[in-house]
């Protein structure tokens, strides 16, 4: 995908052309991104709300039926369920890698594979999670789809 900036100081407001031969996750997600279209999970703890932009989580996490999200920093209580947040974000980069997780690809920094056939993925802030063998075919066919990897046999 090819790049073109401009900036000119004659330019009365600002503006995007996306010219494209087919729909994909990343043009989706530019688009999303002009129009402020992401999803914001709401976080409840102790009579506080708080809002969570999405692209500062790393990681979903399902533990005794009850969710939470990771981020580099904090981890926030969610109130739906695992299945909900599957459906809700799977459009931006999220993904089930085992039966009580869900990762965010555009987070993953590192990825090797591990002798049991299960991968290892590393994130910015050193923290690893593991894609389970039964997720990692869906996992790698998402991740090409979503990053434009080359998933390599």
């Amino acid at each position: 995908m090819k790049l073109h900036l401009f900036q000119s100081k004659e330019q009365i407001e600002d503006r995007v052309e996306i010219y494209y031969k087919e729909m994909t996750p990343v043009i989706q997600k530019v688009i999303d991104v002009i129009h402020d279209d992401y999803p914001v999970l709401k976080s409840k703890e102790d009579d506080e709300t708080r809002y969570i932009n999405i692209d500062r989580i790393l990681y979903l996490d399902c533990v005794d039926k009850k969710v939470f999200a990771y981020t580099r920093e904090d981890v926030y209580p969610l109130e739906e369920t695992l299945s909900h947040y599957e459906v809700l974000l799977s459009d931006y980069g999220f993904t089930r890698i085992s039966k009580s997780n869900i990762v965010n690809v555009y987070q993953i920094k590192a990825m090797k594979s591990e002798i049991n056939m299960r991968i290892c993925a590393t994130f910015e802030n050193k923290e690893k999670i593991y894609i389970n063998r039964s997720y990692k075919k869906n996992f790698m066919d998402y991740l090409v789809n979503m990053r434009g990897c080359i998933n390599e046999k």
